[in-house]
Formats: structure tokens, C-alpha cells, sequence
């Protein structure tokens, strides 16, 4: 998990990063409207209306030039301008503020002071802004904090103001650091809820949601998660368009949605931002069936080039197209390889088993499964591929409608080497109307029953 960095700690860092020293030339010159404003503020001490608009003109050079003579000035004008109107949430917010950046610019921040001023003005907790709690992990000297340190504290920023959204973010990271998942899922929910339509919320919460729903849809029903992550996942890349990860994302969640060829505009997107996409691009097409675009694909590339993904992409796209020596050579590199997936060594095997070569079926599944983990389920599968259990042993063993997709796979490749074409495309069309989207199974059977259909008799 990749650890998400605090966009308040960069936000206010950067609008303090470049505060310097002001040369002599940034004083008003006279007869200037901030010198004009000024001098009527003096001249009329009672009258508001100026004040306030040297405030704000303070603060729109302030924010154009970023220095310390700047930033003093501002909070100058607004410190006058809080004692004449001390209820005023405005002025008490930029003035609160403005501190914080000052507190960055200077490494001094005398957070006790802040507290009782943050107590004192109660909606600053109503506020998505660090209260005085969070600045103790901005001024700590590097390294100078442990995790438990910054855990506790961070925990205390959320407790001083729980609309922080960055206090969740940063808290989140640091759970995720720690491998804690559903603490950082929970985290990013409370995040969401206080502040609902924030896309730095979002697409931490939106990955997390992906996760768990491939981890649920085999047995429960994800309707409801899919559809939340699908809406959020438009409003990213609604907001953020040139962003390749949240395009991916949005491709990923229209395939878990069965909407393939949305899938496939999404990725395509995607992999127009950044070439790293351009494999994940390819293997929408896989759902798609546009054998024209893979075979492309695959042509410009040398075997012993392409990576562990693109490696068994190719070859599922030979096993399903039946082209049995291309695939059996494929999974000869394969099985080379590390990071194996159990199916990519199954199914390969049964390149050579249509050959009729079944001695090397066997070598690719000893060397193949060798390097892998088998898990309870994928051993009742290589049973059934090494004949030690049958196919109705295989179906009873399923727990759950993926692993179902998954007999009928290994079962109708089974049934096309013995020659028994009509149960296979039966079992073909049953791992079609189970509807595991995800799954290359669902594709490439798919792609056959479409493939078989086309070419059977018109009556």
C-alpha cells in the first residue's frame, strides 16, 4: 500500500516554503490605494469598512508573493481588525490561519497560546483546518517523532477537530504502514463523512472499496459498494481528468460491472496519460474479444520480453482461441518465471494435453506448481487435471460461484480434449451466465460461446 502524504502538511508547507526577507521596493509607495487605505484607517479609527479592505488587500499580496514581511503585515491588519470585531468568523478563521502559516515560516508556534484561542472561537472545530494539536508533528525536528508518537498525536488533532480530514489521511498512512487495513478503511469513511465530495477522501477510500469488493463478490452480493465506487469514481475523474489512475480505476470498476466496453474506452484513456497502462489497456480487450487488437499487441513483442501479465495474458488468449502450440510455447516461459499464477500453470498445461503431449503436461505442472502456493480449492482443481477426482467430486468441493466459473473452465477443457464438443460448450455458456465479470474465465468463455455460435449452422 502505497503511503498517501498529508495535502495539508504540502499545502501548508508550500505557502510558506518560499517565505523570505521582503526587499526594500515590497513598502507601499505613497498615494497608492494600500497607502491611501491606510492612512484613512488611521485618520478613522472607528471605521471598519477600511480595515477590512486593507485586510483583504494585505492578504491578496500576501498570497501573490509569499514572504515573511508579507505575511506579517496581513496578520497585523488582522489582528486590528479581530480586536474590533471579535465575533467576526472570518477574521478570527484568517487570522487564525495566517498563524499557522507564520508558526511554519518561523519553526515557532506556541501551541498552548493557540489552544485557548481554539477553544475560545468553538466553529473552528467545525472547520476542515489543523487545530494547535497537529503543529507539534510539523515543527518536530525530522525524525525526532516515533510512530506511536505521531499515531497519539494525530489522534489528539482528530479529537481537537474531527472535520480535519488531513489528520484522518495522515492517521491512515500511518496504519497502512502498519498493515491495518480496516483501521484505515475506517478512518477514511469518517473522513468521507465529514467531509463528503473530497477527492483527496476519495480515492484513497474508492482503492480500498475495490479491494474489498473483489474480496466479496464470490459470495456476497457487492451491488450497492459497486455502484458508490463507480459514482465517486466519475466524479474523480471528473474533477482530476488527466489523472491515468483514476481512468484504470473507473475501467476496473465497469468491468466488475460487466459494462466491458466502457471498461475498455476507460483504460483506453488511461493508457493515452501514461504508457505504464498501455498492458492493463491490452487486457481489456481480452474482455472485449477484439482478437485484432491483441494479436497486434503481441506481434510488436518478443516472448521472453514481455512481462509476468502479458505473459499469461497471451497465453489465455491462444488456450481460448485454440491455438495449442503457441500457448504451450508461452507457458514453457512461463512456468521460468516467478510471481506464477496456479491458473496461468493449470491451464497452460493443457496446451500440451490438446497436443496429446501429456508428458509434458505433467513437467509444466511439476515445475509450475512447484513455485506457487496451492490453496484448499486449487488442489481439488489439480486433482481433477492429474484424473484423481471427477468432475462431479470437483463441482460438490465448490464453495461459492467463483469457484464454479472455475470447474466449468478446467471441466470444459477437459471435455474439448476428449472430443466431446457439445458439453464443452455447455460448460462454456454456464460460466457465462454465472456473471464473475471479473474473471478471465468469463472472457475467454465468452469469446468461445460467441466464437462457436457464429460458426454453428444457421437453422
Amino acid at each position: 500500500m502505497k503511503v498517501i502524504y498529508s495535502s495539508l502538511l504540502m499545502a501548508l508547507l508550500s505557502a510558506c516554503a518560499n517565505t523570505e526577507k521582503a526587499p526594500m521596493t515590497a513598502f507601499p509607495k505613497m498615494n497608492t490605494p494600500q497607502m491611501q487605505l491606510a492612512n484613512k484607517v488611521q485618520l478613522y479609527p472607528k471605521d471598519t469598512v477600511a480595515l477590512t479592505q486593507l485586510a483583504a488587500l494585505h492578504l491578496k499580496q500576501y498570497e501573490a508573493r509569499k514572504n515573511l514581511y508579507s505575511l506579517n503585515l496581513v496578520i497585523s491588519s488582522y489582528e486590528e481588525l479581530l480586536k474590533r470585531q471579535p465575533y467576526n468568523h472570518d477574521v478570527v478563521l484568517q487570522f487564525y490561519r495566517l498563524n499557522l502559516f507564520k508558526g511554519i515560516a518561523t519553526n515557532r508556534y506556541d501551541i498552548e497560546h493557540w489552544q485557548e484561542f481554539y477553544q475560545q472561537h468553538v466553529f473552528l472545530k467545525s472547520v476542515d483546518l489543523a487545530p494547535p494539536e497537529y503543529m507539534a508533528i510539523l515543527l518536530a525536528p525530522s525524525n525526532s517523532l516515533s510512530k506511536t508518537d505521531r499515531i497519539n498525536t494525530l489522534k489528539e488533532t482528530l479529537k481537537a477537530n474531527p472535520n480535519f480530514v488531513n489528520g484522518y489521511l495522515d492517521l491512515m498512512a500511518m496504519y497502512s504502514q502498519q498493515d491495518k487495513p480496516e483501521m484505515s478503511l475506517f478512518l477514511l469513511e469518517t473522513a468521507n463523512k465529514y467531509s463528503p465530495k473530497n477527492i483527496d477522501v476519495i480515492a484513497p477510500l474508492n482503492a480500498y472499496r475495490v479491494e474489498k469488493i473483489f474480496d466479496q463478490l464470490c459470495d456476497a452480493n457487492v451491488s450497492k459498494p459497486l455502484n458508490q465506487a463507480f459514482e465517486d469514481y466519475k466524479l474523480l475523474v471528473k474533477n482530476a481528468p488527466e489523472n491515468p489512475y483514476f481512468h484504470m480505476q473507473l475501467s476496473t470498476v465497469l468491468r466488475l460491472m460487466g459494462r466491458t466496453r466502457m471498461s475498455s474506452f476507460s483504460a483506453k484513456k488511461a493508457a493515452s496519460l501514461a504508457e505504464d497502462f498501455q498492458g492493463q489497456f491490452v487486457e481489456t480487450q481480452f474482455w472485449t474479444g477484439n482478437n485484432k487488437a491483441l494479436t497486434e499487441y503481441f506481434s510488436s513483442k518478443e516472448m521472453v520480453k514481455l512481462n509476468i501479465d502479458d505473459l499469461y495474458l497471451e497465453m489465455l488468449f491462444n488456450l481460448t482461441n485454440f491455438n495449442w502450440q503457441p500457448a504451450a510455447n508461452l507457458v514453457d516461459e512461463y512456468v521460468t518465471r516467478n510471481d506464477l499464477s496456479f491458473y496461468g500453470v493449470l491451464y497452460g498445461a493443457y496446451a500440451y494435453k490438446m497436443l496429446d503431449q501429456e508428458g509434458k503436461a505433467k513437467q509444466v505442472l511439476s515445475k509450475g506448481m512447484s513455485k506457487v502456493a496451492i490453496e484448499p480449492w486449487q488442489q481439488h482443481m489439480l486433482d481433477f487435471a492429474n484424473q484423481n477426482i471427477s468432475a462431479e467430486a470437483l463441482m460438490t468441493a465448490s464453495e461459492n460461484k467463483c469457484n464454479q466459473s472455475e470447474a466449468y473452465f478446467i471441466q470444459g477443457l477437459s471435455q474439448l480434449q476428449a472430443g466431446k464438443n457439445s458439453d464443452f460448450q455447455k460448460s462454456m455458456e454456464s460460466i457465462v451466465k454465472l456473471n464473475v465479470y471479473p474473471f478471465y474465465e468469463y472472457a475467454g468463455a465468452k469469446n468461445i460461446v460467441k466464437r462457436l455460435k457464429a460458426a454453428s449452422p444457421k437453422t
